[in-house]
């Protein structure tokens, strides 16, 4: 017979780093779409807010709902502002995102996306971003430590 006495312990100590990185990478995994999900509803949250804020006088006006003049600016900074919550994840600053983002107000519906094809009837402010986030579990594993997170979202004054 053969003295098995202690592999058990030994198996454990050869595979305990693997099982330690395995759990670390899956801890991460499911912090980086919480934090995706986090810029997703700060582009959400940013298109409303500059599709809400309707040029009164031309509604006024006309009766029909129209963006106001500065409807890229406002959504930019409301991106930010909701991007200022998560700022610890992110390899940016707010401010830097924001301004790299593709914010575009079709003020004028019907209108076609040059970007995504999608047809908007009414005024819409639409938001493509690319946010790059700090994973820094992924580094320590040899993955690359930041992660760049897209999003495209739309809203329409209703």
């Amino acid at each position: 017979m053969t003295d098995e006495r202690g592999s058990a312990a030994v198996t454990v100590i050869v595979f305990m780093p693997l099982l330690v990185a395995l759990l670390a990478g899956v801890i991460e995994l499911g912090a980086l779409r919480v934090i995706a999900a986090r810029v997703s509803s700060a582009a959400d949250l940013a298109t409303l807010a500059a599709a809400d804020d309707q040029d009164e006088s031309a509604l006024v006006a006309t009766g029909k709902l129209r963006l106001p003049p500065d409807a890229v600016p406002i959504a930019r900074h409301f991106f930010a502002a909701n991007l200022a919550q998560i700022a610890s994840h992110l390899a940016t600053t707010p401010e830097t995102a924001a301004a790299e983002a593709d914010v575009i107000a079709f003020r004028d519906a019907p209108a076609i996306d040059p970007l995504t094809g999608w047809r908007y009837d009414r005024p819409t402010v639409r938001i493509a971003a690319s946010v790059p986030v700090r994973v820094p579990v992924f580094g320590a594993l040899l993955l690359p430590p930041v992660v760049t997170v897209n999003v495209r979202t739309a809203s329409a004054a209703r």
